[in-house]
């Protein structure tokens, strides 16, 4: 279930993003719930990690930028979105790492691209691969992905906790990956750029401090599509 948060001392304002928000996911997943507060402190009080906070900046006591910076404590991949009267703030919510920021009074036409940018990125994060053998499946989400290993056509599939093997082609699982965040460096190994640590000429060095091999005729696609990578990366 998309769970989203809006806090916003203001009731007609409030309610007004609730329907905006009702009304645009309601046509395309039935399985949003919102939750809202009044305050940063109530909102701070909850003890659910909501997928998409909507924060009004000027509040009592608590800034809406306050309780950003301490809800990125608990929840450092959360996607935060301001909504201000004043164009003043717009590098405050740059500090805390803003999905974006919402000028009121808020244009349904802005509201509704920026929630579907969200709902998109988050949906990406639920992606998922499903690893079948004889006995049993395995549901594997790409953002637990390290890298992919091809031994003839046994597929080792490292993750943040396991390796997962079954057999499968790997050129197979490079077309399914192709609109993600994945790069088939050579002909046995595909990564996930969001762990890549650095590369040279012969080596990809990842996050958990393992070498893949990368082949010569792929460094410059690779250099390439790491830049993009880098460039694009929104969480």
């Amino acid at each position: 279930m998309l769970k989203i948060a809006i806090c916003e001392d203001d009731n007609i304002q409030r309610k007004s993003i609730v329907n905006m928000i009702e009304t645009y996911l309601g046509a395309i997943d039935k399985r949003c719930k919102t939750f809202e507060f009044i305050s940063g402190e109530e909102l701070l009080l909850s003890i659910d990690n909501f997928d998409i906070y909507f924060l009004d900046i000027q509040m009592d006591n608590l800034s809406g930028i306050d309780t950003a910076k301490r809800i990125r404590l608990i929840h450092e991949k959360a996607i935060i979105i301001f909504t201000t009267g004043f164009k003043d703030y717009v590098f405050d919510a740059f500090d805390v790492n803003a999905f974006h920021y919402i000028l009121k009074p808020i244009d349904e036409n802005k509201f509704k691209d920026i929630l579907y940018s969200a709902v998109k990125l988050i949906s990406k994060k639920y992606k998922f691969l499903i690893a079948k053998t004889i006995n049993s499946s395995a549901k594997i989400l790409l953002k637990d992905i390290i890298y992919i290993e091809s031994d003839q056509r046994k597929i080792r599939v490292h993750t943040t906790y396991d390796i997962i093997e079954y057999y499968y082609k790997i050129s197979d699982l490079e077309n399914e990956l192709s609109e993600d965040n994945f790069f088939r460096c050579h002909k046995c190994y595909i990564i996930n750029l969001e762990y890549v640590q650095s590369f040279d000429n012969t080596f990809i060095i990842l996050k958990n401090f393992e070498k893949v091999y990368i082949s010569r005729k792929r460094l410059s696609d690779f250099s390439k599509a790491f830049m993009y990578y880098l460039k694009n990366e929104e969480f």
